[in-house]
């Protein structure tokens, strides 16, 4: 039995193997009939199919984003590309030195984009019918990302944890249910320590200690979660990430892929119960405030910079 049944603190995830691969199946026959452009809807349905089965401490996510604003956003967005390269080729020709514009105001523009994609995506997220949301600034991602990126490089990869951590802060201070805000107070040392053991151990075992090495990684991040000011509790078991991914591609194999929607579902019912709080939230605090100006058009613009890379592979 599921411990989640018996604690209402802990999060549970009521996922099945059949539902998923029937929506897999109805997903992939209606994006191939329609030459790809379902798969806005496709994608809409799987992250609500994942989020409308977790619930924690009686309370139930809810995953608000529509099909057709995804589209829309990917339109507008390669509209915009299109007339960006026509104007780049057409600096080209006026001095070589001009190529170097896209680039640079690409690289100038990711934390915008990264921000407004984030912002977009926890506006249309609900916990208990309460929006979430994101406050998050670029101009504090770019401060975040510049500082961590260059002491990365000059530390050979070592402050590569201290990034991770800050990374984590930024997001989590500038994301809430309503009006009530996640904290994390996890530390670059520690992390750094726990990634070293992690390589050391996976590599001693020839790749056993993997799933034990996801597991504390996990169990780490969420324990150094704060909601309300309440510690979340990671508890997720090495042993059952293990056992999943160790029998999950043997049966995939076997059954010519028709396992592979179970062991996805399994995979997320062990990490999600692996969630849990400390106590119940107080949902008086958590008033819903909407965000308005949240739009799909950041996630237009990273689903077609993909298509624009994956043409570019193809024609390369």
């Amino acid at each position: 039995m599921s411990t989640s049944s018996t604690n209402p603190l802990r999060a549970a995830f009521t996922g099945r193997g059949g539902e998923f691969f029937a929506l897999l199946i109805r997903n992939f026959l209606l994006t191939l009939s329609t030459f790809g452009i379902y798969n806005f809807w496709a994608r809409v349905h799987l992250r609500r199919y994942f989020y409308m089965h977790t619930t924690i401490a009686g309370g139930h996510f809810g995953w608000h984003a529509t099909g057709k604003e995804r589209f829309i956003g990917f339109l507008k967005a390669l509209l915009i590309f299109g007339l960006v390269i026509a104007g780049n080729a057409l600096l080209v020709k006026i001095s070589m030195y001009l190529v170097l514009i896209l680039p640079v105001a690409i690289i100038i523009l990711i934390p915008a984009v990264v921000v407004a994609r984030y912002r977009y995506r926890m506006s249309r997220t609900s916990f208990n019918q309460v929006r979430m949301r994101f406050t998050g600034r670029p101009g504090d991602l770019t401060a975040v990302t510049l500082k961590g990126i260059l002491l990365s490089i000059a530390t050979l990869g070592i402050y590569a944890a201290w990034f991770s951590a800050a990374l984590r802060k930024f997001v989590n201070r500038h994301t809430f249910i309503g009006t009530s805000p996640f904290t994390y107070d996890g530390r670059g040392g520690e992390i750094f320590v726990l990634h070293l053991k992690g390589f050391a151990l996976t590599f001693i075992t020839f790749g056993i200690y993997s799933s034990w090495y996801k597991a504390d990684v996990a169990n780490y991040h969420t324990n150094h979660t704060l909601f309300q000011d309440e510690r979340l509790k990671g508890d997720v078991d090495g042993a059952n990430i293990f056992i999943l991914n160790f029998f999950g591609p043997w049966l995939t194999l076997f059954t010519l892929g028709l396992w592979l929607p179970w062991w996805v579902v399994k995979l997320e019912k062990v990490m999600i119960e692996g969630v849990s709080l400390q106590s119940v939230p107080d949902t008086e605090t958590m008033r819903s405030v909407s965000d308005d100006g949240a739009s799909a058009f950041a996630d237009g613009l990273a689903d077609a910079m993909s298509l624009l890379d994956n043409i570019a592979d193809f024609l390369a």
